[in-house]
């Protein structure tokens, strides 16, 4: 997604209860949100018990102090997620961003004995409205430090609250930077991990592997409770991906590698060269992934690897290695693009001329047009016409298409740079992980999951927007990740090499400019969850699909929210398995014990 710097530190700004104004709305853009208190509630309605879990995972003071309280009984809080597809208001003293660790023990502890209620929240990037609830919400966009850079460990402790970005920052003059991203970088790292955020890479796991200590705030005779893999195993497995259900996470502790640049591809293949290509891709680059263009016979391939680990069979110019060998090096001819910008864009400015020929919005001239990146002219293209009429998005499609067959080449920059990417504007997303098979030995579940939901698309008319996301991750060991291979007796390669597909589904949302009512957003938010994810459900239901936590809908959300009614529950309690649900349970009984 789009976030620009200076705006993001405004709108961070704007989030400070001593300088916000009474009904105050918070755009909060730091992280993606902390979605822990309501998913958990989720996964605690998969047990026998659900009735415990209903409520939240703590709950919290009114006040941290009498100065404090008086200045909250004058303001609301209104929170808009990033989307603008959930919102929630709270009542003057039930928003808190405390500003030290100690102030945030005391509304964990005075909040748990008065009976009060508390979810975490990142900063509301996700679509969907996890950690939104009126009774009470805890930010943590205060508690920002990055603590200690040990080279010699390679790690990095930093504040749950700070900011990707601000991590990726701190390292960089250390030669260092994070294993992997999600795609942008102002999660909150709380948010990052405990969601199970994930990049791609079918050699690299999903970010909570990355964490090798933490500690979290809980309301239990523990208190605040350090935790290792050495010290707690299953329950630090638990507790890092843990929805905020065993309590408050304060601070983390991820390992790092050394900084480098990465080298990107952008190729476009038909949908029979992607399948086939797919097994050797995934083996040969450390990063892929595929962005398939429903209506169209395209798939927007997009591979990156380190500058001094080219595979030969891949991008650059082959040249002696110095030790008998080849190796590819990029050549500043390898890196010269075939079409300039205008002529990439040119595809997408000349659909949007035409639509706006017999419209008199003078607010789009030709300078405005001419300023706007491919992201910014989707947006407007999809919002000039009728965003749920197929023929109209079937040309924009084609028009994406044809700009991404200009667009392709190769590409390089640091790491941090090339593994963020520009998701669009506004918009309702659904991601679901399933299992397709081992690193060495890939099954067609990835494809056939693909091929079959665009034939469900393109036969009966849904009106979608391209891409069809799709990435790749090894599996992860924490319980709850939908990359989880499960309860294991004893390892096997199988499950040592798991491998794990994600693909995201959009539905992107007119601006205000192109909604005032906001009468186009409610029909658009009913066609995707009445249609398009219930599809999507239904496609994937044999291979074994789990929601992106950071995806998800539940009852009790803001807003339409057809999931619950859909079996989400039950799906997450068949994929998790009644041991997983047991354990959960049992560490909740132990950090939070009033449930």
């Amino acid at each position: 997604k789009r976030f620009p710097t200076k705006q993001c530190a405004a709108l961070r700004h704007l989030s400070s209860r001593t300088v916000a104004p009474a009904s105050n709305i918070l755009f909060d853009h730091d992280s993606r949100k902390q979605a822990w208190s309501s998913a958990a509630a989720l996964i605690a309605a998969m047990a026998v018990t659900s009735s415990a879990f209903a409520a939240g995972t703590t709950a919290f003071a009114e006040e941290a102090n009498d100065d404090a309280e008086d200045e909250e009984e004058e303001d609301s809080t209104k929170i808009l997620n990033w989307s603008g597809t959930h919102s929630v208001e709270l009542a003057p003293g039930k928003y808190h961003e405390p500003e030290t660790m100690d102030e945030l023990v005391q509304l964990v502890s005075k909040a748990y004995n008065e009976g009060h209620h508390i979810r975490p929240v990142g900063s509301a990037l996700s679509p969907n409205g996890l950690s939104f609830d009126s009774r009470g919400m805890l930010s943590l966009s205060n508690l920002d430090k990055v603590i200690e850079i040990n080279k010699e460990k390679m790690t990095v402790t930093v504040e749950a609250g700070a900011r990707v970005s601000q991590v990726l920052d701190a390292l960089r003059p250390h030669g260092l930077t994070l294993p992997n991203l999600a795609s942008i970088a102002e999660q909150q790292i709380g948010g990052f991990v405990s969601v199970g955020a994930h990049g791609t890479g079918a050699a690299i796991p999903p970010c909570d592997e990355f964490v090798e200590a933490l500690t979290i705030v809980t309301p239990s005779r523990f208190g605040v409770v350090n935790m290792t893999e050495a010290s707690h195993g299953p329950l630090f497995r638990l507790a890092r991906l843990g929805l905020g259900g065993l309590g408050i996470l304060s601070e983390v502790t991820l390992k790092v590698i050394p900084a480098h640049r990465l080298v990107e591809q952008t190729i476009v293949m038909s949908r029979s060269e992607a399948k086939e290509k797919l097994p050797t891709l995934l083996k040969r680059h450390k990063h892929i992934r595929y962005m398939w263009i429903p209506y169209e016979d395209a798939v927007v391939v997009v591979t990156n690897d380190p500058e001094n680990e080219l595979p030969l069979m891949g991008v650059g110019t082959e040249v002696d290695d110095g030790k008998g060998g080849k190796k590819k090096i990029v050549t500043a001819e390898d890196l010269e693009p075939k079409h300039s910008k205008d002529e990439q864009l040119a595809p997408l400015r000349s659909f949007l001329h035409k639509l706006l020929e017999n419209k008199q919005d003078t607010s789009l001239d030709e300078e405005t047009i001419n300023g706007m990146g491919f992201g910014d002219l989707r947006d407007v293209i999809l919002a000039s016409g009728n965003m749920l009429d197929p023929d109209h998005v079937k040309r924009c499609n084609k028009a994406e298409h044809e700009f991404w067959v200009k667009a392709q080449g190769v590409d390089i920059a640091p790491s941090d740079q090339k593994l963020q990417f520009d998701c669009g504007g506004q918009q309702w997303v659904y991601e679901v992980c399933f299992p397709v098979g081992t690193f060495g030995l890939p099954n067609s579940n990835s494809i056939d999951f693909v091929e079959e939901l665009l034939k469900e698309i393109e036969s009966s008319g849904i009106a979608t927007p391209s891409p069809i996301e799709q990435r790749w991750t090894s599996a992860s060991t924490s319980p709850l990740s939908p990359a989880s291979v499960g309860p294991q007796e004893h390892e096997s390669y199988d499950s040592q090499n798991a491998l794990f597909s994600w693909v995201g589904v959009i539905m992107y949302l007119p601006s205000e400019d192109f909604d005032p009512t906001g009468l186009r957003r409610e029909f658009i938010t009913q066609s995707f969850k009445e249609e398009y994810c219930k599809l999507v459900r239904k496609v994937g239901e044999k291979y074994g699909i789990m929601c992106h936590w950071a995806k998800v809908e539940v009852s009790g959300s803001e807003g339409p929210s057809s999931d619950a009614n859909d079996g989400v529950a039950e799906s997450v309690r068949a994929r998790f398995g009644p041991q997983v649900v047991s354990a959960f349970n049992a560490a909740r009984g132990l950090y939070d014990p009033k449930g």
